[in-house]
């Protein structure tokens, strides 16, 4: 029998399923349900399970893979609703939290100001410890200052939680892991985090900033267990596994330990299942646009792999954190439009989210977004919305956009074009910089679009940089949703080496072989049976004494010459291909600085199958079944008649010329003019330039 699996994404709008069996699949959407995570998830995945055929209680007990894609953990973040943390630190760095290494943002008044701080420097406790950067001892530990600072923190500042980080722990973490114990023993119902034990890694503000961020967002995931809790109630018996940053999933064990991993969850699942998706279309390297409800994310897939970074901002925090590198806007289908101080029209970040939600939703929303733009220009059909399941309130899209003009004197199609205009600009200038920072000609990448309004979009922002291909996946609004159901479960483990090269051969396998064992213990511990455990090593490798690195792979086999030259050589032109060649100094020392092993545990997972579909002869034309007014120009002549397709009607074969739409089940797909686009045997649309 064909393994079932259920793959949930819960995003700011709407709570995507996908359940598959096999070759078939079925969706469903249903709102988000803030506050009430596990709400919004059975809903979507009991309507999901009647479209197979049965209820979700029969079903359960035989599903294979439960997969789940939070926001959990952003939301509190983004909320700063986490815990009152306090932090144990070598005394003198109390400060290095609160200055944020110089960082300054504006604040709600126009003053740079530094980073709001999930810390408060009254919680933040100075021990006498010291130890060097060879890890020997300069100062020893006293126990009793540390109880005393730990008492103080509990006690008498009422912290819900501890974090503990002490310099160069990650080399010597003999005191770190006094304290850390001490804390366990006198208060064992209080969350404490070892910054050593977490990321045994150099820098000590992200390693110091990552302990306390975990602290922070530990109370986060009491929805998940009770979610956990219900759906065994119901029938589950597979373990539910979460998609983390890192583009795989964990147990709700591992994400109690870590569960800062799972803050941009959602967008690293849709970027792991676009992965299978190119694969099966035959392309390796290509541009991921995810256009939600709330937000607008890029990614670059290289040989087949998403870039990734092994530290970043974090919701306006610098921290250490494995994460697939998502660059994000503040650019959804539920961005509100707004005039600034100057009277200019702008687009976002803010959000009306899942409650109100656009006005045109009908849920109490009032001001205009990006969808109710959408509406009044006449791309999206709103009795045909999610295949006419859920009806629009054109008249309510047309009132908030009116209302918005008023003050530009405009009237509410112009203002609807100038949404839809600055939220594409936003997004192209937001692609162009993460692409850029890669080295990226994007005039020789394809780009793929997914999320409930992504193909509104990416093909006017791929022509405007003038890419080649835009492939729309037939999953493309519930790709993150299928990238939960098909991820494997994915663990790091990490050593600092700080050695140049050439290297100590010797050294390094030896580090190798003990990261691989924990790796592979990780795996053990997450249920993963042993023959579909396995390992993979990276590298980050930097010019000596700078301060960022390039994460490479590190070839199979015995580290030896052999190896350390390839790395060398693939270090080298990676820098010259972000940097330019006349960037790299001839004969300038080059050292390793951390080496990581990532263990993978392969599991039941929902597959793309190729060939599932009923085909019709290559290149048969697509009819159109209506045609729509679509304001496409500002000005008086700016509508014009637009062929429309059903989406359900579109099989592999099929080709159509734009300027058209694709009314689908679950979302909108715009083809401009001057593009032609074919269905290949995924149900992918694919699409061309002519020129």
């Amino acid at each position: 029998m064909d393994p079932i699996c259920f793959g949930i994404d819960v995003g700011g709008t709407f709570t995507d399923c996908v359940l598959t069996e096999g070759e078939r699949i079925w969706r469903a959407k249903s709102p988000t349900t803030p506050g009430e995570l596990g709400k919004g998830v059975i809903a979507a995945a009991r309507l999901a399970a009647h479209r197979r055929g049965e209820s979700l209680e029969a079903t359960l007990p035989n599903v294979a893979r439960f997969g789940l894609g939070t926001t959990a953990i952003t939301n509190v973040l983004a909320s700063r609703t986490g815990r009152r943390v306090g932090l144990v630190t070598t005394e003198g760095f109390e400060q290095m939290l609160p200055m944020a290494r110089g960082a300054r943002e504006i604040d709600e008044e126009g003053w740079l100001a530094a980073p709001q701080s999930v810390v408060d420097i009254e919680t933040i406790a100075g021990v006498s410890e010291r130890i060097d950067r060879n890890g020997d001892v300069i100062t020893a530990l006293d126990l009793a200052e540390a109880e005393a600072a730990i008492r103080l923190l509990v006690e008498d500042q009422q912290v819900e939680a501890l974090a503990v980080s002490f310099l160069w722990a990650f080399l010597n973490p003999a005191h770190e892991n006094a304290v850390t114990e001490l804390a366990r023993r006198l208060y064992p119902d209080v969350p404490v985090i070892s910054a050593a034990e977490l990321h045994p890694a150099a820098r000590e503000f992200e390693r110091t900033s990552f302990a306390v961020l975990n602290a922070y967002v530990s109370g986060a995931l009491g929805g998940i267990e009770e979610l956990e809790g219900e759906l065994a109630a119901m029938g589950l018996t597979s373990p539910l596994l979460l998609v983390h940053s890192g583009g795989g999933s964990v147990t709700v064990a591992e994400a109690k330990r870590r569960p800062l991993g799972l803050a941009v969850s959602g967008p690293a699942a849709g970027v792991a299942a676009s992965v299978a998706v190119g694969a099966a279309a035959g392309i390796e390297t290509f541009v991921t646009c995810d256009l939600g409800g709330t937000s607008f994310d890029v990614s670059v897939i290289q040989h087949g792999q998403p870039a990734r970074r092994t530290r970043g901002e974090v919701m306006g925090t610098w921290t250490a954190l494995s994460l697939v590198d998502v660059a994000s806007i503040g650019a959804g289908g539920g961005s509100l439009g707004w005039i600034d101080a100057r009277g200019a029209l702008r687009v976002g970040p803010r959000s009306a989210g899942a409650v109100p939600g656009p006005a045109c939703y009908g849920r109490g929303g009032t001001e205009a977004t990006v969808t109710d733009a959408l509406v009044v220009l006449g791309y999206i059909d709103p009795e045909n919305f999610l295949g006419g399941e859920f009806t629009l309130d054109a008249e309510a899209a047309q009132r908030a956009c009116t209302k918005l003009g008023e003050a530009l004197e405009m009237d509410a199609e112009t203002i609807a074009w100038g949404i839809r205009q600055l939220a594409l600009t936003d997004m192209i200038r937001a692609t162009r910089g993460r692409t850029g920072a890669l080295g990226l000609d994007l005039r020789e990448h394809a780009f793929m679009c997914f999320g409930g309004s992504g193909a509104l979009f990416v093909p006017d922002l791929a022509r405007a940089v003038e890419a080649p291909r835009v492939l729309v996946p037939e999953l493309a609004s519930v790709l993150s949703a299928f990238g939960a159901a098909s991820t494997d479960v994915r663990r790091e483990r990490i050593r600092t080496v700080m050695t140049p090269f050439p290297l100590a051969s010797a050294r390094v396998e030896a580090v190798k072989s003990e990261l691989a064992q924990s790796a592979l213990a990780d795996l053990e511990a997450d249920g993963v049976a042993e023959a579909d455990r396995s390992v993979l090593f990276e590298a980050d490798i930097r010019f000596s004494k700078q301060i960022s690195e390039i994460q490479l792979p590190v070839p199979d086999g015995p580290f030896d010459a052999a190896i350390e030259a390839e790395l060398l050589d693939a270090f080298r032109e990676e820098y010259a291909k972000r940097y330019g060649k006349g960037s790299i100094v001839l004969g300038a020392p080059i050292e390793l600085v951390t080496l990581r092993a990532v263990g993978i545990g392969r599991t039941t997972r929902a597959r793309v199958v190729a060939g599932a579909l009923e085909e019709v002869a290559q290149d048969t034309d697509a009819q159109p079944v209506r045609s729509r007014s679509v304001r496409l120009e500002r000005g008086d002549g700016g509508r014009r008649d637009i062929a429309v397709h059903d989406g359900a009607g579109l099989l592999p074969g099929h080709m159509l010329v734009g300027p058209a739409l694709i009314d689908a089940s679950d979302t909108t797909i715009w083809v401009p003019d001057g593009m032609s686009a074919m269905v290949n045997s995924q149900g992918t649309l694919v699409m061309e330039s002519a020129s």
